[in-house]
């Protein structure tokens, strides 16, 4: 069975929120927390690449098989999803 890839490429701002026992160790950055909580917001597809994934099966195919070397795709940067 051929499975694809789908990879979004983009940009977005996120908050965590961290619990800490102690305000000494959420004052050290190098701590993590507990219970975390990610916030992601504006987020922004710039582009979409859809790719074949290889599943060992036909290691030796050639490039012939397909008429093109490439078998990857790009849509439109006007593609984009807004999510929270």
């Amino acid at each position: 069975m051929t499975k694809y890839i789908r990879i979004k490429n983009g940009e977005c701002s996120f908050t965590i929120i961290e619990e800490f026992d102690s305000i000494e160790n959420a004052a050290n950055s190098s701590n993590e927390g507990i219970n975390a909580e990610v916030k992601i917001d504006n987020l922004k597809v710039d582009f979409t690449t859809v790719k074949k994934e290889h599943d060992g099966k036909h290691q030796n195919a050639s490039a012939e098989a397909k008429g093109s070397s490439r078998e990857e795709t790009q849509e439109v940067s006007g593609s984009q999803a807004q999510s929270k």
